[in-house]
């Protein structure tokens, strides 16, 4: 089997990685640059984006953009695979704010957890792991007498990370390579809580402050499922506008019957604040209130109508300062005084060395998705690490 990194093999983003037989071709995420960074040449991918697509499929590992970014570039003909719930979240952003991706999003086809999809002699199984973005996956590829398991954006940490170590021990045996992801090896200096200490503080302060508004993003459903269950602990009333409401109702038809933790019984919808029902604005003064926020004027009357508030910010911390800040971002926030609570949606290098321990893969491990890919060197060892350019190949 053939192992291509055509792009994200040494920066984090923008990733799009190769597995092919003599006979086909399984292509994993075709994503964009992240904000802020030199963008490398995206051209012509052979079998995905041009020529002869004929036995040719994609797999996306989740619905982040610097994973499925370029998703547009696809020739129309390629089968493209996602989990069942990451489409409906996709289709649910769609609506709101990329219709022009609504009929390619709907063409999508969706997999199970562990089931098995067969592309001609390729064989590909999705594993559920705990990320930033819900319904995400792991893949194991077989063809040819190979076994892969490209690992996606992926943690440990999170509120299901506790069970990757025994999916892995079941699913992932007899692996010859791990194509690992590797974004926490350059950003080393940042804390690392877990999202269940994270839900803990978030309800310390919001019994500490009565009306409390969260920037996070609309579609890290397991971190605005820590704000909604401390709000509710907290006796707070939880608020959002229709799209972010319509996000939550989706995960919670499809897993609340699997976990507590997205039942979102309890939500008020809101819009602009002069539609808010008068009984709804005094139950907001009476009990205080959680209230999921994002850059944008209409947000701007509830933030000045409560001077006792506490705004956190529940994001990278990235897109305030350096290279990948967001301009319109950091201007929304600029009046406030603003407390960070976040932890991150990637693997520790810790975990790293965990999977790779449980995995141990015979023939080494591929970084990626990594600025510092050769830090892999000091986790599992130099010699088990093997180091691709953009665009090399290398035969398994």
């Amino acid at each position: 089997m053939k192992i291509v990194i055509h792009r994200g093999a040494k920066q984090i983003g923008g990733v799009v990685v190769e597995l092919s037989s003599d006979k086909n071709r399984v292509f994993i995420d075709i994503g964009d640059d992240l904000p802020g960074v030199e963008a490398l040449p995206f051209e012509g991918i052979e079998g995905l984006t041009c020529g002869d697509t004929t036995g040719s499929a994609l797999f996306l590992t989740h619905y982040h953009g610097d994973h499925i970014g370029r998703l547009a570039s696809v020739q129309p003909d390629i089968p493209v695979y996602i989990g069942e719930t990451a489409k409906q979240i996709l289709l649910n952003l769609a609506k709101r704010v990329k219709r022009d991706s609504l009929a390619q999003f709907e063409k999508i086809r969706t997999f199970s957890p562990a089931e098995v999809i067969t592309v001609g002699d390729i064989t590909i199984r999705p594993l559920m792991v705990d990320h930033s973005a819900f319904d995400a996956y792991m893949f194991v590829v077989d063809s040819e007498g190979k076994r892969i398991l490209h690992t996606g954006d992926f943690r440990t940490h999170g509120f299901r990370g506790g069970k990757t170590g025994k999916m892995l021990s079941v699913y992932a045996k007899g692996i010859d390579y791990i194509l690992a992801e590797g974004t926490m090896l350059s950003r080393t200096d940042e804390t690392v809580m877990t999202e269940s200490e994270l839900k803990q503080k978030a309800m310390e302060l919001m019994q500490e402050n009565k009306n409390v508004f969260v920037l996070c993003s609309s579609t890290n459903i397991d971190r605005i499922a820590a704000f909604y269950h401390a709000s509710r602990a907290a006796g707070r009333v939880f608020l959002c506008d229709r799209y972010q409401r319509d996000q939550l109702e989706t995960v919670s038809a499809l897993h609340s019957d699997k976990s507590s933790l997205y039942n979102f019984k309890k939500i008020y919808s809101v819009e602009r604040i002069e539609t808010v029902p008068p009984k709804l604005l005094s139950l907001m003064d009476n009990v205080g209130f959680c209230m999921l926020i994002r850059k944008g004027a209409k947000y701007k009357p509830y933030l000045e109508r409560n001077e006792d508030k506490l705004i956190i910010y529940s994001m990278w911390s990235g897109y305030l300062r350096g290279n990948n800040a967001d301009p319109m971002l950091v201007d929304f926030l600029a009046p406030y005084s603003v407390v960070e609570l976040h932890t991150s949606g990637h693997a520790t290098a810790g975990a790293l060395k965990e999977i790779y321990d449980i995995v141990k893969p015979k023939k080494g491990l591929i970084p990626m998705h990594s600025e510092k890919p050769e830090v892999f060197k000091s986790i599992v060892g130099e010699e088990n690490v093997i180091l691709l350019d953009d665009g090399e190949v290398l035969n398994g």
